[in-house]
């Protein structure tokens, strides 16, 4: 019995640089640089041997460290593999217009925020986020953003005793 001559394995070639997985990794470096300037800018505590600066320059160098590595997959032509559990085409086309929808009603809600209060700006964030996600029962968007952000209110300046503003609710919360 004589056996045929097999051909050489054929490697998969390389997909190239994924521009949405760079720009993931990039984001996330930055977001990590932003956090360290933001860590410095806290003051040293008194007499104290874990001041306020460790735990968010934990984060900051650790969210450096990871987007450094992402930033270094993808350039070598990594990509991110999407869940088992997920049915979807990493190939599509990305959608960048829900992105831009929460990111233009986060910049709207954080703009209202100073002048309208925490509950106002915040409902805005969370019912951008809805629309985004294809809802559009909109007094129904209007009603859960607006309870969620007071629950959130309350929560964190009663519960965490932070000072967040009331804006145009001041006397009512």
């Amino acid at each position: 019995m004589t056996q045929s001559p097999s051909a050489p394995p054929v490697t998969p070639a390389r997909p190239g640089i994924s521009p949405a997985d760079l720009a993931v990794a990039i984001g996330i470096t930055l977001v990590g640089v932003l956090l360290l300037l933001g860590t410095l800018k806290i003051p040293f505590g008194i007499n104290a041997v874990v001041g306020p600066r460790v735990f968010p320059l934990i984060v900051s160098i650790g969210t450096m460290a990871l987007g450094g590595l992402l930033t270094l997959n993808a350039l070598r032509g990594d990509r991110a593999e999407p869940g088992l559990e997920e049915d979807t085409d990493p190939d599509a086309p990305i959608n960048h217009v829900n992105p831009a929808v929460i990111m233009v009603g986060f910049l709207i809600g954080a703009f209202l925020l100073p002048s309208l209060g925490f509950v106002i700006g915040t409902a805005v964030m969370y019912f951008s986020v809805a629309y985004a996600f294809s809802e559009r029962r909109y007094g129904l968007m209007t009603l859960v953003a607006l309870i969620v952000a007071l629950i959130t209110y309350v929560l964190f300046t009663r519960g965490l005793g932070l000072t967040l503003p009331p804006g145009i609710l001041k006397g009512i919360l």
